[in-house]
């Protein structure tokens, strides 16, 4: 049997229905209760949807209706090896030459580029930014510095702009590349499991003690707000490891813990027919149950979604220490402003009320994003007047 935690909701976000509900001004307790009676959503889960929705009504009403502001995303495709998890639009360095990274480098610089002159010429302004991948700490620290350089030409929000650094692999961090992000930005080291074993069998190359020195040379360098993610149904885990994961991350003491339930992709190497042992719903249940209980004491849940065949019929969950939530995140998951996507695989959504919303797709593939960058630069800047037209009539 099929585990349905949330009952007859689907899709990625399950917590919209609660932020519409809130928006119309039902009281908290009556959503949890409507989503129980109504939707089948466990009591548990149906509680947790209105506790992030309340927590992302808050952090999102400095932006109100403000739809001039954007969250942008930058994909950096590359990373030392492929995990054998991984569906992202990445490439290992040693699949990609150094002249086709440094020639994507540029074509990435061109890109934001244009897209900043966009949108000083649309009165957009940037008020979240994400740099993912891939690995951007792939880079060295003189790319590091010029793409930041390109982003700072983007017009920002009167406010400050959230940056954020996926600096993912521990193993490709060092004192000069770190030296070059900026100190107010959110770092994320991702160790998705403490356990050796594990992070040899789904193909990381470093150890969880490099992830301790990763960690502990960013706090040095004054880094205070840093995320670390974990996967829950890695191969050969049960909920006992997953605590003792858990433990070790908690005692680093980072401002914010992603918490991924394991969804096996189709592009993945787990997704594509390489043997793996499910973890079970029971199992999974446990685990979640567990990590929710280890967190609350620290953290509370301030983002949620979902994914196809995700295990358990459970969530992935951002955590956060109070005033350290990702705005990106949120605006992602809400869908309340636009997001502009560069890079290769980089998706762009841009909301229309009342209407189908527009969307635009960069090639994954990183050959093929340089050879179309011109038509999709033709692509993005009609697109973004469009959608601008459109939402001020």
């Amino acid at each position: 049997m099929v585990s349905k935690p949330y009952g007859d909701l689907v899709g990625v976000r399950p917590g919209k229905l609660a932020a519409n509900m809130l928006a119309l001004g039902f009281p908290p307790a009556e959503i949890a209760h409507r989503l129980v009676l109504e939707r089948g959503v466990d009591v548990s889960r149906a509680r947790l949807l209105v506790e992030v929705a309340l927590t992302q009504q808050r952090i999102l009403a400095p932006q109100g209706g403000r739809s001039e502001l954007v969250a942008m995303y930058v994909s950096v495709p590359f990373c030392p090896s492929r995990c054998a998890y991984c569906s992202f639009p990445s490439h290992s360095l040693e699949q990609y030459r150094r002249a086709k990274r440094e020639q994507y480098f540029a074509g990435l610089l061109l890109e934001i580029k244009a897209v900043a002159e966009e949108m000083y010429r649309l009165g957009l302004k940037l008020c979240a930014l994400y740099i993912g991948g891939g690995t951007p700490s792939t880079l060295d620290a003189t790319q590091i510095h010029a793409l930041l350089d390109a982003l700072s030409a983007c017009p920002a929000w009167e406010n400050q702009t959230e940056g954020t650094f996926e600096a993912g692999r521990p193993e490709t961090l060092d004192e000069s590349k770190l030296a070059s992000i900026p100190r107010g930005y959110r770092l994320s080291i991702n160790p998705q499991s403490m356990h050796d074993e594990t992070l040899a069998v789904i193909g990381r190359r470093h150890s969880a003690q490099d992830v301790r020195e990763s960690f502990a040379l960013a706090r040095s360098l004054g880094f205070a707000n840093i995320n670390m993610d974990l996967i829950v149904g890695l191969p050969r885990e049960t909920p006992r490891e997953i605590g003792a994961s858990l433990e070790q991350v908690i005692g680093l003491k980072p401002e914010s813990i992603t918490l991924h339930m394991f969804s096996p992709k189709r592009a993945s190497r787990f997704g594509g027919g390489e043997a793996w042992e499910r973890m079970s719903d029971k199992d999974a249940r446990e685990a979640s149950d567990l990590a929710a209980t280890k967190l609350r004491p620290f953290m509370h849940p301030y983002y949620l979604y979902r994914q196809r065949a995700i295990l358990g019929g459970l969530e992935n969950t951002g955590w956060s220490v109070p005033g350290k939530e990702c705005l990106y995140n949120i605006m992602m998951i809400a869908e309340t402003h636009g997001v502009i996507g560069v890079g290769a695989g980089a998706n762009s959504i841009f909301p229309v009320p009342g209407e189908a919303w527009r969307r635009h797709a960069n090639p994954k593939d990183a050959a093929l994003y340089l050879k179309r960058l011109p038509e999709l630069l033709d692509e993005k800047r009609a697109l973004l007047c469009a959608w601008r037209k459109k939402d001020e009539s």
